[in-house]
């Protein structure tokens, strides 16, 4: 063949290839340009949420009692029964004299004003401690910083100067689970005889720590701390000797009365501060503070809220119906605790279940709960008449929630009880009282996540996919999310995936029903 006809043939080919290639490429761009993607209305999509649910379990009675307490700093005007009236849900019992009600209110808001202020102030510190880096537990380190000599006073305010062996630790117990604790001055120093103290009994080794805070106290950002430990193999020190906590070095009196420099305590040439052990243990008695704070100031909100309602007409009323066992002398109230007023239930049943902490503000006196007979299956309702103001000791019966949370007793009255024996035990649910139906809740796979920004895509005015961004909420059993912001019921959306689901694609409506996951 010659070489003439070989150019033509491979330039023929060249050009068939070339309007092949082209041809895919228009191809793919005329498909893309014309593909149609299905869009759903959100409405169809969405999960439609009744509300937080809770469950438990208890046991039916008839012989539920209501006690009234007296309360404190409360004077009783009137008492509208006597023993062996009965009474019904809702009839008055007792009333208060209001007058002195509206300074008693506000000392509640106070108190609940200052657990706000604790709990802030603990959070904050333990926001620190868990962003604190632990150090090592090292022996007393020996530098050449001279510290200046404090004050010849033992104390400035709760902080020490000094420290000798007849000082007395700020708190702890000197073991390595609880260490004495000093809180001292940018300036103090521990005499030799106190830190040989620590290990003078072998078997009972002493642990403490010397903390600097700014202001001199505990509340003060921690600036500097010295770990001593009795069993690390101190050298016995001359009992005279002085060792600065800033820096824990010994002191060296000057010969020539010169200007000595004063260490920084901001910065420190080694290492201060907790080893991992010490902050986990901080950690955890900083949780637990925490979680006191709160159930003190959850009382004291309840107790606010039982006086906001006995103040509006300072008459509280019957929660059971049944029959007055006791009342009280008005000119002589219990003092021991005992209840001055008890009403005992006789008609129909009752029956006690438990509300997680987390749902107090979203439950209320009146709302519906849903029993179900272990024996015979049947279905009751049941009307909450009481949420207790102080949380349940025993966890024995509750149901599904969170463990760590605390739980608060209630009782439901059941009046249909055909088919309901006392002492059956039965099945609680209820859901809270919020209203859910504007809620929108998406399966997952249509939210997607773009630089930590969550969005979906929908269809705009002109036919065409754009990227929405969505503020989102709580998850729904993790597969769920809420949508708080961003879209509505009328919008129209897409599975955010395939070839043909991205910005600027043509849209169709789904047929009826046609949902896909």
């Amino acid at each position: 063949m010659s070489k003439k006809k070989i150019i033509i043939i491979i330039i023929s080919l060249v050009v068939v290839a070339a309007l092949a290639t082209g041809g895919f490429f228009t191809y793919r761009w005329y498909r893309s340009e014309n593909a149609m993607v299905e869009v759903v209305p959100v409405s169809n999509l969405n999960w439609w949420y009744g509300g937080d649910e809770m469950s438990s379990y208890g046991m039916v009675t008839n012989d539920l009692s209501q006690d009234v307490y007296f309360l404190e700093n409360q004077t009783i005007e009137e008492i509208f029964v006597s023993e062996g009236d009965t009474v019904s849900v809702g009839d008055p019992l007792i009333s208060y004299d209001m007058t002195m009600s509206n300074l008693q209110l506000e000392m509640k808001q106070l108190d609940i004003n200052t657990y706000n202020n604790k709990i802030a102030a603990a959070q904050k510190e333990l926001e620190r401690l868990k962003n604190t880096t632990p150090v090592p537990d090292t022996p007393v380190p020996v530098t050449p910083t001279e510290p200046e000599i404090p004050q010849s006073t033992e104390k400035t305010g709760e902080a020490y100067n000094y420290i000798s062996s007849i000082s007395v630790p700020n708190k702890g117990t000197g073991t390595i689970d609880d260490p004495y604790v000093f809180l001292c001055t940018p300036e103090c120093y521990v005499l030799g005889e106190y830190l040989n103290s620590l290990s003078a009994d072998e078997s009972n080794p002493v642990f403490v720590i010397f903390e600097i805070h700014q202001d001199n106290t505990f509340d003060g950002e921690l600036l500097a701390a010295w770990n001593v430990s009795g069993n690390s193999g101190l050298p016995q020190m001359a009992k005279e000797s002085k060792w600065a906590v800033s820096t824990r070095s010994e002191i060296h009196e000057s010969s020539d009365n010169g200007p000595i420099d004063e260490p920084s305590v901001a910065e420190p040439e080694v290492p201060q501060g907790y080893t991992a052990r010490e902050l986990e243990r901080m950690i955890s008695e900083k949780e637990r503070e925490i979680r006191d704070l709160n159930l003190n100031k959850r009382r004291a909100e309840l107790e606010l809220e039982q006086m906001k309602k006995v103040s509006e007409n300072g008459v509280v009323t019957a929660t059971v119906n049944g029959i007055v066992k006791k009342v009280g002398d008005i000119e002589n109230p219990p003092i021991d605790g005992s209840p001055f007023l008890t009403v005992s239930g006789s008609e129909g049943l009752y029956v006690s279940g438990s509300l997680s902490e987390l749902m107090l503000e979203k439950v209320e006196v009146g709302q519906t709960v849903y029993a179900n007979s272990w024996e015979s299956g049947m279905s009751f309702e049941a009307t909450i008449t009481e949420i207790s103001n102080y949380p349940q000791d025993n966890n024995s019966f509750w149901g599904d929630g969170n463990p760590n949370v605390s739980y608060y007793p209630y009782t439901a009255y059941i009046e249909n009880t055909e088919g309901l024996q006392n002492g059956e035990y039965v099945d609680l649910t209820m859901t809270s009282n919020e209203d859910h139906s504007n809620s929108i809740y998406l399966q997952k796979a249509y939210v997607r996540e773009e630089n930590g920004r969550s969005y979906v895509l929908k269809a705009d005015e002109n036919g065409r996919l754009v990227k929405q961004y969505v503020v989102t909420g709580k998850t729904l059993w993790g597969q769920a999310i809420e949508i708080v912001s961003g879209l509505t019921m009328e919008d129209q959306i897409v599975f955010p995936y395939g070839k043909d689901a991205r910005e600027g694609a043509k849209i169709k409506e789904s047929a009826e029903g046609d949902i896909y996951y």
